[in-house]
Formats: C-alpha cells, structure tokens, sequence
C-alpha cells in the first residue's frame, strides 16, 4: 500500500489526484467523440432516397412472385406501404396492411450485412437482398 489509512492526504496531492480524475474524464470524452464523429458508420439519413434490388428466398424455401424490391425511403421515416428506421445493425420495415377488415401492421426486421455508397447487402431468416441506390 502506497499510503496508510493514517496518513492524510495533503493538498498536493489532492490537486494531483483531482487533476489526473478531471484529465482522464477529457481524454475519455474526446476518444467517445471522435469515434462518433468520424469512425461510427452512417445514420438513418444513408437510406433516404430510392433503392431497387432482387429478393433471394432462403435455401430451399418456394417462392411465388416477383423478386423485385424497390423502395423510395422519405426522409420523415415513411415509404410507400409503411414506414421505416435504421438503427445499429438493422433496417426495420413497418408495413401497413389493409386487408379488408381492420388494418394491419407486420414489422420486418432486415440485418445489414455490407454498405456502400450507393449499395447495401441485408438479410433477414436466411433470405437475402442486394439493394442498390437509384440515381
């Protein structure tokens, strides 16, 4: 033990120990920030705009339909049939559907395996899509 408990602080000390707090706070909050700022990947604000790509059904699973997905994404969180956010790793779809009676909500969730610019790679129960940006 470098001090006794009977051994009182004295002021030097104090200001040491109080600088060295204060300093490692500043260095932590720049290294936090910095990482946000420059070296997280792109916000909610990367999907806005319309993107188009083919749907590939999990192995081994039928599909019936066409397997062409397009999207216009706005920038207030809506697209034709729903809305829409993108958060952390997912892109999360909230479809509103009428079918007749009451309305209906289906949420998807879709992972975000790869993006680019103008590309981005998502996959959702082993079903994947490849949506690219429209220019």
């Amino acid at each position: 033990m470098l001090v006794t408990n009977s051994h009182p602080w004295t002021l030097r000390q104090r200001w040491f120990i109080a600088t060295a707090v204060a300093l490692a706070t500043v260095a932590f909050s720049a290294a936090v920030y910095s990482y946000e700022r420059y070296y997280r990947g792109p916000d909610d604000s990367f999907f806005v705009g319309n993107w188009g790509g083919d749907y590939e059904p999990a192995a081994g699973v039928g599909f019936v339909g066409d397997p062409t997905m397009e999207f216009h994404f706005r920038a207030d969180h809506t697209f034709e049939g729903g809305k829409w956010w993108g958060a952390g790793e997912f892109l999360y779809l909230r479809w509103r559907l009428d079918l007749g009676g009451d309305p209906l909500d289906r949420l998807e969730m879709w992972h975000i395996d790869s993006m680019a610019p103008d590309q981005v790679r998502l996959s959702q129960f082993g079903a994947h899509v490849t949506l690219k940006r429209d220019k």
